[in-house]
């Protein structure tokens, strides 16, 4: 898939997870599954999104439910803080997914910084909400 379609489709998965936040909710259980492309009408869709909650919330459980790839640290600690930054591990993670190839990075040298960025593992390194990154990821796109 050409790199502008990609970044489209990133695009729409972030812009999703701006209006959910803004709406108060953090997901859970967010990873590649969850993510439906159609081809022909080159569009990205949101499926089987199994939870949102409520955010931020203290994780009460042993560890939530989930892709290990995608999944913040924090995700796995009882009494852990789950919160934007929390989201935003998980969409750095998808950002690498979706750029990642077996032939290398696709994408440009800005998007790999804020990948990396968003997918730190400390969540005090990461930007507090996902708004900022957004609108830096829109900066960096070809199209």
């Amino acid at each position: 898939m050409p790199l502008p379609g990609v970044e489209a489709a990133v695009t729409t998965i972030l812009d999703a997870h701006v209006a959910i936040t803004a709406a108060g909710h953090v997901a859970v259980d967010l990873y590649d599954g969850c993510f439906l492309y159609n081809f022909d009408s080159r569009q990205m869709w949101l499926i089987d999104l199994d939870e949102y909650r409520p955010g931020p919330f203290t994780l009460d459980a042993g560890r939530l439910p989930g892709s290990r790839r995608y999944m913040a640290p924090e995700e796995f600690v009882r009494g852990a803080v789950i919160d934007q930054r929390t989201l935003l591990y998980t969409l750095g993670r998808t950002i690498q997914h979706l750029l990642d190839t077996p032939g290398g990075w696709r994408g440009s040298p800005a998007q790999s910084r804020l990948a990396t960025h968003a997918a730190r593992p400390t969540p005090e390194d990461r930007h507090p909400d996902v708004v900022k990154p957004v609108a830096a990821w829109r900066s960096t796109c070809s199209a």
